[in-house]
């Protein structure tokens, strides 16, 4: 449970991070894009240290991790300074507070749901396990990237990488041991998925022509089918 609990502290740190840029981008959409900070703030903190490692002018460390993760911040905390919607921006949270608690409470349920069922059975083996857990070691212990081959001395890995990079992050941050954190990035991407499911689904429902359904009852229902539908069925 703390494994889990620090995961979620982290993607939270890293959302309220994005949240302003999102806002921003995500300008059009009836929930501003308010589930997609999450994803949005991991890939954007990611992809900058994968550059950074890539080009050599970031380390892959810890230090190199909070960097990005402030850069993030700062683009953020700039648009709100710029536009001067920081004001907008807090009237707004006020005004959607039950859609904001909806979305954290399917992110938290999500997480949990999935960490308790790998719980019965977290053995890293079998299929691509073993390669996988690999992967995110060889990333953790390079500085530079593409991250050294594990099980190839002398030679990176040949393979797509960046999303042990992102797990890799979360691991970092989060001071967990890797086995821990494998199993509870498994977690982590089903709650993910699910909330940009839901994202994806109660704006399509709210942007719908017809004022009968033009409600938050009616655009959660549409929400969490669409979580459900890609994550369960």
């Amino acid at each position: 449970m703390v494994a889990v609990l620090s995961f979620w502290i982290v993607i939270q740190l890293i959302a309220l991070a994005a949240l302003p840029l999102t806002w921003h981008l995500c300008s059009r959409l009836p929930d501003r894009g308010y589930a997609l900070a999450k994803p949005l703030g991991l890939l954007l903190v990611t992809y900058l240290l994968w550059l950074g490692a890539s080009f050599g002018f970031l380390r892959n460390s810890l230090g190199g991790i909070v960097l990005a993760l402030l850069v993030v911040a700062a683009v953020s905390t700039w648009l709100l300074w710029r536009n001067g919607s920081g004001a907008q921006l807090l009237a707004w949270l006020r005004e959607n507070r039950r859609l904001i608690v909806i979305t954290e409470v399917l992110f938290a349920v999500a997480l949990a749901l999935l960490a308790y069922y790998r719980a019965f059975d977290p053995a890293i083996s079998a299929t691509e396990k073993p390669m996988e857990l690999m992967f995110l070691n060889s990333v953790l212990r390079s500085e530079r990237f593409p991250p050294l081959d594990g099980w190839l001395s002398g030679y990176s890995i040949s393979y797509y990488y960046f999303g042990y990079v992102m797990l890799a992050v979360l691991t970092q941050l989060s001071g967990l041991a890797p086995a821990f954190s494998f199993n509870v990035g498994l977690a982590t991407w089903f709650a993910l998925i699910a909330i940009s499911a839901f994202s994806v689904g109660y704006n399509l429902t709210a942007l719908l022509p017809a004022a009968s359904v033009r409600s938050l009852r009616v655009s959660v229902l549409g929400g969490l089918l669409a979580a459900i539908f890609v994550v369960v069925m």
